[in-house]
């Protein structure tokens, strides 16, 4: 009864058939051909990645008498030492489980240290596997420590753990560490396909792939639910509705929809959906875990990761904070918190409710506020490009009047207005006019590390795209822009007449005695009397 358990019927028996861990496998696989073996190892990585069944073709292969001939492809392999480890009926692989039999100090000198010097008998090498290393005492890390530090020339030891923080550092110091990865799904989608078939079942790659997904990378656990899909359905072909339904799983399409209803403030047709999940027995895990997966899709969408035509549509109608208030409402549920899980649920759907209708009616209003204000600036810009052109259109004049300075300003006020709200907006207000010669936009600067800060922004292809859109919105038309400095020389004038009046006013101000300034400041907050007419009048 125990073979036909898929996770150890189809349990590796070579490195090379070890899944989804090439790095390991290649690390491991060289260390054996170059004879260059580590005495420790830490094998450690996700429930289900395959760390011990890599420990175990790993002491398979070491004490393999082909193994080098073959090149480690020894699944087929008739030699005494690997048809023991392959019936686990082998003296010379020993696995001890941390978590129950060895945590304290005494069990794991009865099972372990009291034996570790005895010869491996005809294989090459002794090797101790522990798993859930992580679980043993501190005084059994210490005594382990002595063990690691002197090993004997055949002692392999393999530590395997989960959680990998939890082993002392004086510890891991003496290991040679490989971190397991979570498998791939289109991995494990082709060895479930593969074992479909040797078990006379048909599994199409659109349903291996939705036993992948719930596999949290582990095949293991891929493994454990098609067989339960094999155990449960009676019939050849594996569909997707009975695969759902035996799995609990949640068909993706529905917390799409329900989203899509609670967006249209449907609230009940959310509820029925809900409520329909329940009696294909789907779990409260399960539809939390399908609200996850949307979130993780959608932000994938919004960002252009993937294109998913079945969240294209949501895709459209839902901005990225409202997917984030979703992923905030799901991951608060707990289900250890609650008794009526079909409750918590509901009341999870009325506040994802509550949260998408608030910032939709904040959204609207304010996108109308925005519009408003765009059109008031949109109205603005055009009435003041129409007068620059009615002025052009009639008599030249050898210079621009005050009203037509005053329209530029405008112009280039809410040109700077449109960078407001980013961090580099400083940089655009160094801009002190402009001039349009023909379809260019000229604008001045007075200093070229002005020049030169501007430039370093819109390099980026973002950047220069609000920077040509805003040009747009405040001129209504497309122009060239160019980064120049200010030689007018009226300004330039302008601007040592302003620097010579601060210098006059500075040096009057030098001649005038201290007294004197500070009647002259304090008379700003009041009258007062001197001292003088004060003594005068008593």
């Amino acid at each position: 009864m125990e073979d036909q358990v898929l996770y150890r019927k189809w349990r590796p028996k070579s490195l090379t058939s070890i899944l989804g861990q090439k790095e390991v496998v290649q690390i491991l696989s060289n260390s054996i051909i170059t004879d260059r073996l580590s005495h420790s190892f830490v094998f450690s990585g996700p429930s289900g990645t395959g760390k011990t069944s890599t420990a175990r073709v790993f002491a398979k292969s070491i004490n393999c008498e082909t193994a080098i001939e073959k090149n480690l492809s020894i699944d087929d392999c008739i030699c005494n030492s690997c048809n023991e480890i392959n019936n686990y009926s082998s003296q010379s692989i020993i696995e001890l489980d941390a978590a129950s039999s060895i945590r304290q100090v005494e069990d794991l000198t009865e099972v372990m240290l009291d034996k570790i010097n005895f010869l491996p008998g005809a294989n090459n090498y002794k090797v101790y596997i522990l798993d859930e290393v992580h679980m043993l005492s501190r005084h059994s890390f210490n005594a382990l420590l002595k063990t690691l530090e002197e090993p004997p020339k055949h002692l392999i030891i393999i530590l395997v753990t989960t959680d990998p923080e939890k082993i002392p550092q004086t510890i891991m110091s003496r290991c040679q560490i490989l971190e397991f990865k979570s498998i791939g799904d289109q991995e494990i989608v082709d060895k479930l396909i593969k074992i479909a078939n040797s078990e006379n079942k048909l599994l199409s790659s659109e349903n291996a792939q939705i036993i992948a997904a719930h596999s949290e990378g582990s095949l293991r656990n891929a493994e454990n639910l098609l067989e339960r899909c094999i155990i449960r359905l009676k019939q050849e072909n594996l569909d997707k509705e009975s695969i759902e339904t035996v799995l609990g799983i949640v068909n993706r399409e529905i917390p799409t929809s329900i989203i899509e209803n609670i967006l249209n403030t449907n609230l009940d047709t959310a509820f029925k959906l809900l409520n329909d999940q329940f009696e294909k027995h789907s779990n409260f895990e399960s539809i939390t875990n399908s609200f996850r997966e949307l979130c993780r899709n959608l932000l994938h969408y919004k960002y252009k990761l993937n294109s998913d035509s079945e969240i294209e549509k949501l895709g459209q109608k839902i901005s990225v904070d409202q997917i984030k208030s979703i992923s905030n409402v799901v991951n608060d549920m707990k289900p250890s918190s609650y008794t009526n899980p079909k409750l918590s649920l509901e009341i999870m759907i009325l506040n994802i409710f509550d949260k998408l209708n608030t910032q939709n009616s904040t959204l609207v209003s304010s996108e109308n506020k925005i519009d408003e204000l765009d059109t008031k600036k949109n109205r603005e810009n055009q009435s003041i490009i129409q007068k620059s052109e009615d002025s052009k259109s009639s008599v030249q004049k050898p210079t621009p009047t005050q009203e037509e300075n005053n329209d530029d300003n405008i112009l280039l006020k809410n040109f700077i207005e449109h960078f407001s709200d980013l961090d580099w907006s400083w940089k655009v207000k160094t801009i002190n006019n402009y001039n349009i010669n023909e379809n260019t936009l000229n604008l001045l600067f007075t200093h070229q590390s002005q020049i030169d800060y501007i430039n370093q922004e819109i390099s980026n292809p973002i950047n220069l795209k609000l920077f040509t859109e805003a040009i747009k919105k405040t001129w209504n038309k497309d122009l060239q822009f160019n980064f120049t400095l200010n030689l007018d020389i009226n300004f330039l004038a302008n601007q040592i007449q302003t620097d010579n009046n601060e210098n006059t006013k500075i040096n009057n101000l030098q001649k005038t005695s201290s007294t004197e300034i500070f009647y002259k400041e304090a008379s700003k907050y009041g009258s007062f009397n001197k001292l003088k007419e004060i003594k005068n009048e008593s």
